[in-house]
Formats: C-alpha cells, structure tokens, sequence
C-alpha cells in the first residue's frame, strides 16, 4: 500500500456522546514542525484492517482508554477529509470509557470547551474538521486563532 494513499481515522472524544459540552483535544509530541500544534487522536488503518477497528485499537494504543464510537463526522472528499501529505481521514464521535492518559505520541491532552478550541494551535488540515464538529454538536467556536511565531 501507498503509504500516501493510506487511510487516516481520528476520534472526536467529547464528554459525552448524547450531550456534548466539551472536546478532548491532543497537541502532537512529534515531529519537530508538527510538535506543540493540536489535532484529534488517531491513527493509520492497517491492511485487512475495518477503520472503526482501527480508531479503536489507535486510540487504545495512543490514550490507554477504550472507545464507544457515536456517528461518523463525514468529509467533503467521498466522506473523508484531506489532510497532511496527500492523506485522507475519516473521523467519528467517540466518547471515552475511561480517562485518558498522555503518551508519548502527544505532549499535552486538553479538555476544551466549544468556545476555547479557537484559542489553541490547530493543524491547519484538522481546524475545518473542528468547525464540522462544532456544526454537528451544534456549538459555537468562532474563528481559528492564527499562530503567529515570533523571531529575534
């Protein structure tokens, strides 16, 4: 398989999938020009591997928390969305059946409210998924925060 061509799955995890008030966002720990910027969690789809299989095992393996998936948050690219080098992701609501933990893949775990998630450093391929989220649970988040990086 192409590894350009492989199939991407992320988690919005909010509090809870029948009222959603809050979303757990993740700050990447790698690598170097993606670190410290925030996306959803998730994962690459293994060959012979289901994407909802695959968002299970990913988020297992980068939060240590299993998963109860809620609907798909779908795309404009055939129910998926573009995102870094040419990929496609496919991303569901997901609620947590137990806290998160931080690993090494991410170097910061936030729990953010709707009107928060502008404030943070998003990935630019993974704000427009945010704003779908927001559109799905109904909340207001306003627009991207840029991230201007200062130099001496």
């Amino acid at each position: 398989m192409d590894p350009d061509s492989q199939l991407v799955v992320a988690a919005a995890i909010v509090d809870s999938l029948e009222q959603p008030t809050r979303l757990l966002c993740a700050a990447r720990a790698y690598p170097e020009e993606l670190k410290g910027m925030f996306e959803l969690p998730g994962g690459k789809v293994k060959t012979q591997e289901g994407p909802e299989d695959a968002l299970i095992r990913e988020i297992r393996e980068e939060l240590n928390t299993g998963i109860m998936l809620g609907a798909e948050i779908p795309g404009p690219t055939n129910g998926a969305w573009p995102i870094l080098h040419g990929r496609h992701m496919r991303v569901w609501a997901a609620q947590a059946s137990e806290n998160p933990q931080l690993t090494a893949v991410h170097s910061r775990l936030v729990v953010c409210a709707p009107k928060d998630l502008n404030t943070l450093p998003w990935l630019p391929t993974n704000w427009p998924i945010v704003e779908a989220i927001a559109d799905a649970f109904g909340w207001s988040v306003g627009e991207k925060c840029e991230t201007v990086e200062v130099t001496k």
